[in-house]
């Protein structure tokens, strides 16, 4: 079981209309600095998520309903230090924060 990490600090939104073939209503590309780590992408209520997956150079795309859409991008506007991971045994991904205090308020 391989599990790869990044930690991002900086991200652009893209969002789509609705006669996007792909099915995406949104993508989230996530950088380190000015390197490129990964995409969230977000695909239409009722509409078939492909499993997330990692390139050959280690880039992450982690792919979601557009229903998380909402709580994805408040975790990436109030959280720090942020981390996307993928794991290659189940081809899960997900976005985290990192260990955090109990009662710890952002500022």
């Amino acid at each position: 079981m391989a599990i790869t990490n990044h930690s991002f600090d900086t991200y652009r939104v893209y969002h789509y209309n609705a006669d996007n073939t792909y099915g995406q209503t949104a993508v989230v590309n996530c950088y380190s600095g000015s390197s490129f780590k990964g995409s969230l992408y977000f695909y239409k209520e009722g509409a078939s998520v492909p499993a997330s997956s990692k390139t050959g150079s280690g880039y992450l795309y982690l792919r979601f309903s557009e229903k998380q859409f909402n709580e994805i991008i408040t975790t990436l506007r109030e959280e720090k230090p942020l981390n996307m991971g993928f794991n290659d045994s189940n081809n899960w991904g997900w976005v985290s924060t990192s260990q955090e205090p109990v009662g710890e308020e952002e500022s």
